[in-house]
């Protein structure tokens, strides 16, 4: 490391800088990271409070699974990056990965 640089981010600050840049969008209401065997890791907001967080976090899961599992029957060398969901009150954007879940609850207006 070259003398006057800053130390490297590490991987729990670069979460946390992400989870609270996420959060204080005006329409953001609840940031939540799941374990890919649907287990909360972290939750941020009103959104995912209480037992919303584990419906939340269930449901969630489950439709990762099932959209994900419906793209490899067509095409076994494709796989899920995004998944949105547009609802009449609210917006999921999804972001799957090896590991974790991460998936945003926002106004979509």
């Amino acid at each position: 490391m070259a003398s006057g640089s800053p130390p490297p981010i590490s991987a729990t600050e670069e979460v946390e800088s992400t989870i609270s840049r996420l959060s204080n969008y005006r329409n953001v209401h609840g940031v939540m990271i799941l374990s890919r065997q649907g287990g909360i890791i972290r939750t941020e907001g009103p959104a995912f409070g209480g037992d919303s967080g584990k419906l939340y976090a269930k449901t969630v899961k489950g439709m990762v699974e099932g959209v994900r599992s419906g793209i490899v029957e067509v095409d076994e060398t494709d796989d899920l990056r995004l998944l949105r969901i547009r609802t009449k009150k609210h917006e999921l954007i999804i972001t799957p990965d090896d590991k974790y879940l991460l998936i945003v609850l926002q106004d979509p207006s």
